[in-house]
This record gives structure tokens, sequence and C-alpha cells, in this order.
């Protein structure tokens, strides 16, 4: 009997944490497939129109890349396009490569309206900025939203930003929505980040977070530092602060990963937890970046991806999901089709969280995890996975 008192005891403490993410965001707001289906269900104010798509993306990146073949996927399923098998493709200019070959009543995929702005000059940003023959550019990354919506006077097309992780503070909406100007869409979650850091803050309790991140505005923002700072006021916790530039051009890696882990090194002297933050990191170099920070018993958070728990990170709360946000997009692309306009398409959307743990790294560091959050966890993973594995 006193066993069953327990477990159900857990079992009411599990689904309280829970309750932190749920709350946190604002209960009884759809969230991931419900607020999808809502957007493909809006109908549009004009009637099916020939509308001709471009693609501005900011780089080469794996959230970004399962964001656009996801965005491919529901307009094949959706019967907006047809052609589009699922398959793996390695780069992101291959996904827009084959949509463009699809068939479509009324969408029209143009095949060098494609552009990547890392490695442009600026007289190719130009060509890209002056483009007359596009109707609506996909803008993945908070780079490409934030030079769009700087250069918006100057376009003559709407731009429908994805993968930005704080278009707030990215200047790409303003707070509660609001559009900046009549061209531009984000997909909007205001306090995105803020809920991850509560979520982990009433688990942990830890009293200083450490961060590395690049010493731009743009990586300040997608990093979910202004989110940050907001709960570490908040909470009453310290923020410790390192930078190191990414990789932006070919052959810095070396240099890249030399510094992180030495900044890593640092950290580990002085933090209780880790947030491992939206950069340029190869999941694969994980464990071997994280070696310091497992020694010195550090709680590490991953900001992104449940991929960085596989490889080594205590823990991940899902707050995006590439996949998801995808799907939206293209629901909202199929209602522009149909004849509404930007400010017709809702910006705010929610992902339904998830918790991912890895066993292996709680074991290794000594970190205590509440059993609550076992009960709630959607995957516990026992191993830390190997570089090539």
């Amino acid at each position: 009997m006193r066993t069953a008192k327990r477990f159900v005891v857990c079992l009411l403490a599990a689904v309280t944490a829970f309750g932190i993410l749920m709350t946190a965001g604002g209960c009884g707001r759809e969230t991931g497939k419900e607020q999808q289906e809502t957007a493909g269900s809006t109908s549009g104010n004009g009637g099916t129109r020939h509308v001709r798509v471009g693609c501005f993306n900011t780089g080469e990146y794996y959230y970004w890349h399962d964001e656009l073949d996801a965005l491919a996927l529901e307009l094949q399923r959706a019967g907006k396009v047809s052609g589009y098998e699922e398959k793996e493709r390695e780069t992101m200019q291959e996904i827009w490569a084959d949509l463009c070959a699809c068939e479509s009543d009324n969408l029209e995929f143009v095949a060098d309206a494609y552009y990547e702005q890392l490695y442009m000059t600026d007289e190719e940003l130009d060509v890209a900025i002056n483009r007359t023959d596009v109707d609506v550019m996909l803008a993945i990354g908070t780079t490409v939203g934030q030079y769009l919506t700087q250069r918006a006077d100057e376009i003559s097309y709407d731009y429908l930003v994805i993968g930005s992780a704080d278009p707030v503070s990215a200047g790409i909406v303003k707070t509660g929505g609001e559009r900046v100007n009549d061209k531009a869409f984000a997909i909007l979650d205001e306090n995105r980040y803020g809920r991850q850091i509560q979520a982990a803050y009433e688990q942990f309790q830890f009293r200083s977070v450490g961060v590395v991140y690049a010493d731009r505005e743009d990586a300040y923002s997608y990093s979910g530092i202004g989110q940050l700072e907001k709960k570490a006021e908040e909470l009453g916790f310290e923020i410790i602060r390192l930078h190191v530039e990414e990789i932006i051009n070919e052959g810095e890696d070396e240099r890249y990963y030399r510094e992180l882990k030495e900044a890593y090194a640092k950290l580990a002297k002085k933090v209780d937890a880790l947030y491992i933050t939206t950069a340029t990191i190869d999941d694969k170099m994980l464990p071997w970046l994280l070696e310091d920070l497992k020694a010195a018993r550090v709680v590490t958070i991953a900001q992104t991806s449940e991929s960085q728990v596989e490889y080594g990170a205590l823990m991940h709360i899902k707050v995006q999901d590439p996949i998801e946000e995808g799907t939206y997009v293209a629901r909202c692309l199929v209602q522009y089709g149909d004849g509404a306009t930007v400010a017709d398409l809702e910006q705010k959307f929610e992902v339904a969280p998830s918790i991912y743990i890895n066993q292996k790294t709680v074991e290794e560091t000594g970190v205590k995890v509440p059993m609550a959050t076992y009960l709630v966890a959607d995957k516990v993973y026992r191993e830390v996975k190997q570089g090539e594995e």
C-alpha cells in the first residue's frame, strides 16, 4: 500500500513538473498540430492565385534543412505540389531543386531564386533584393530575416521568416506580434526559451549559468540570450558568458572547436549549468567538448535539439521543432496562395514540449534528476553516442 501511495505522489509531481512547460506558455493556447490544422483551415480573401516563390537562406544548417524539407513534404501531402518524394537530401539546395521540379496548379518555385547569404557579395545581395519575378520569399534564419527587414523598402515581394529563434529581439516583428512592415511574416513564440530555462531551473535550482556565443547582434538574438537574461533577473541566477566566433568560412573548424573547448573548460570552474545555445556545433564533437563540464559535475542543457542529448548533453526540453514549424509554414503558404495577405497569416506558433535525458551523463556527473522528470520524459538515452557511430 505504501509503495502504491509513493507512486501516486511521484506521478502527481511529474504532472506538476510537466505543467511548468505547458502553463508557462499559456494554458489553452493552441500548439503544434492544432495550430497547423487551424492554419490549414483558414480560407484566403481573394481566391487561388499564381504565386512565385523564392528562397533566401542564411546558410546550410541542419535545422533549416529539416524545416524546408518538412515544408515541401507538407505541400506534397496537401496536394499542392506533386513529385516531391520523401528521401534523404544532403543540402538545402537539393531540396529546393527537387521542389522546383514539382508540378503545381498555383505555386511556382523559381529555380534561380535560391540564395545563401553567407556566401554572397554585396552585388549578389542587391540582385536578390531587386528581384521583381518573385511574389514571396522564404527567408530562412535570423540573419536573413533581419537583412530583408532592414531593406524592406527596397523589395517588391513579401517574405516569410522561418528558423529565427527570437524574431522580436532581431527586430523582425514587434512585441505581441505587431508587424514592422506590411511585407513580413515570422513564426513567433516570444517566450520559447524562457519556458525552457524556467523548466530547467525548477529541476536543478542552479545559481549560475554559463553560455558561449558569437559576439554579434544576430548571435545574441538566435542564441536566445535576451530571454535568458530576463529569466536570470526573475529567478536570481547569474549568467557568465564567453564569446567564440562561429564557423563562417572553410578551414575554420579547428580554430572554432579549440576555442569552444577552452571556453567550456573555463566555465566548468565557475558555473552550475551550461546552456548549449544555437551555434555551428557538430553534434559529434560534443562528447569531447563536454569532458571538462562532466568532470566538474555541471548540468548541461541543450537549447536546440534532442540529438545533442544523444551525444552527451544531460537534458533537452523541446520548445521548437523544425518538422512542426516547416509544416506550419507550408500551410501558411497554402493560405497565401489561396488569396490571404501576409497580414492574414497567424504568426504565433508554439510547439508542444517534450523532455529528453541522457542517463549516462547523469551517472557520470552525479547530477540528481527528480524522479518526476523521468516519469514525464519522452526519451531517456542510456549511452553517449560517440563520433561516427
